[in-house]
């Protein structure tokens, strides 16, 4: 009977070795992820964020942190959530670096450089133009605050930073960044998912104002 059992699990081990081997890794960049607390409804009979075989918690809903992820390839870009119990340590994550990952259906698992995976919810997929006539948005490495305006053009399209800079504006929020001082301290993030084809956001936090943005160079 012991014999019997311990095949048993081994068998499912070694099963699930191949399914992990089976998956189809690939290598794309982390480019952005941001986080939001919400109410979560786990739905009837269950509890929620509880140890397995806990009595289930009279309320069937639990604040958690809703993690967004980005990952861009040459040929796609993935958003990806997360939802973990509030302060709770999710994956590491850092902007510009590597990410090893496989698709599969309305999953995408995340291998970290200890061979660990980590099932994450697959958003949205976006297919990217390939060949060299892709248009490529560089990457943007100061993200956060401390960044000051040097020069702003009439029109308010392009933005230049102290670190020298260059930012397209998208066409609704030119006529905001057309009043903005220079010196006005600023804030640079990357955005969740690309909003009409810009990926960044300026917020001059002397006036509390946001724009969506590209950078040039």
């Amino acid at each position: 009977m012991h014999r019997t059992i311990a095949s048993l699990v081994v068998l499912v081990a070694m099963t699930g070795l191949t399914i992990a081997a089976e998956r189809h890794w690939q290598t794309g960049t982390w480019r952005a992820m941001t986080t939001k607390r919400k109410l979560i409804d786990f739905g009837p009979g269950s509890s929620g964020f509880d140890r397995p075989g806990a009595t289930p918690s009279p309320s069937m809903r639990a604040m958690a942190e809703v993690r967004t992820f980005v990952i861009e390839t040459d040929d796609m870009r993935l958003e990806l959530e997360d939802t973990v119990p509030i302060n709770r340590r999710s994956i590491d994550f850092s902007t510009g670096g590597p990410v090893t990952f496989a698709v599969e259906k309305s999953a995408v698992y995340i291998r970290d450089p200890n061979g660990t995976e980590h099932k994450l919810r697959l958003v949205k997929k976006t297919e990217r133009a390939r060949g060299p006539a892709a248009a490529r948005t560089p990457a943007y490495t100061a993200l956060g605050g401390g960044h000051i305006v040097r020069a702003v053009s009439a029109d308010g399209r392009y933005v230049t930073l102290e670190d020298g800079s260059r930012w397209e504006v998208a066409p609704k929020d030119r006529y905001q960044t057309a009043e903005w001082d220079v010196s006005a301290a600023v804030t640079v993030r990357t955005l969740p998912g690309e909003e009409n084809g810009f990926g960044y956001e300026l917020t001059n936090t002397n006036t509390d104002e946001g724009a969506i943005a590209n950078y040039v160079r």
